[in-house]
């Protein structure tokens, strides 16, 4: 019983690995040899665990794509309003704090999704499930009252991410014309735009650990 664990584990560990070695060096960085190194073992292991890179390279963009949509599900969850949760999705939709690497990588991955199917299958999946995060979102908010939607709700959290995608592009490749807060701007005019609303983008609340461990109290 012991065994699998172990493997389970590393097969993690070669994963974290491989997001690290896409990050930094891009696709085109990727080896076996490379992620050996940033793995801490010898390349062979890697092979043991992973005799094919193109393998590893899906189980690390798989992986990106669920840890990446989970984090974005977890900021509107629990009992918060339309204008909240709208608002913290936009603020998560943008690459900055702990999913930054996570950005960085499907960045990188997204230029082979052309090229390869499987790459592909995955971002579309990433997008309509952002998307859908979107329209539940609006459709309450339409329901409640709050939002006066210009446009069907899905079509409004299409362009959300699309506007987030675009955004992202430009910031991770640090075009000068473009700053955080500058997209930030531009996301909450669209917001005003298509729900009426004028609502900023939402750090969502640090969990209490998280608040101890930066020692802040409030």
């Amino acid at each position: 019983m012991g065994r699998p664990k172990d493997q389970a584990a590393r097969r993690e560990h070669l994963i974290a690995a491989t997001l690290e070695v896409i990050a930094r060096d891009g696709l085109g960085g990727v080896t076996m040899k490379s992620i050996a190194a940033e793995a801490g073992i010898s390349p062979r292991l890697v092979a043991y665990y992973y005799p094919d890179l193109d393998g590893l390279v899906e189980a690390a963009h798989q992986a990106a794509t669920d840890r990446y949509f989970w984090s974005r599900q977890q900021v509107v969850a629990g009992d918060l309003s339309p204008v909240e949760k709208l608002g913290r999705l936009m603020y998560s939709g943008l690459p900055r704090g702990h999913d930054l690497l996570l950005s960085q990588v499907l960045d990188e991955i997204s230029v082979s999704a052309s090229r390869s199917p499987m790459h592909a299958t995955l971002m579309t999946l990433l997008f309509d499930r952002e998307v859908s995060l979107y329209t539940a979102v609006l459709e309450v908010g339409r329901a409640t009252g709050e939002f006066t939607l210009v446009d069907s709700a899905d079509a409004i959290a299409r362009n959300f991410v699309a506007l987030e995608d675009a955004f992202g592009l430009h910031l991770l490749a640090h075009n000068s014309s473009l700053t955080l807060e500058r997209a930030e701007q531009q996301l909450a005019s669209y917001a005003l735009a298509a729900t009426g609303v004028r609502i900023p983008p939402i750090a969502p609340a640090l969990p209490t650990k998280a608040k101890k461990a930066s020692g802040r109290t409030g």
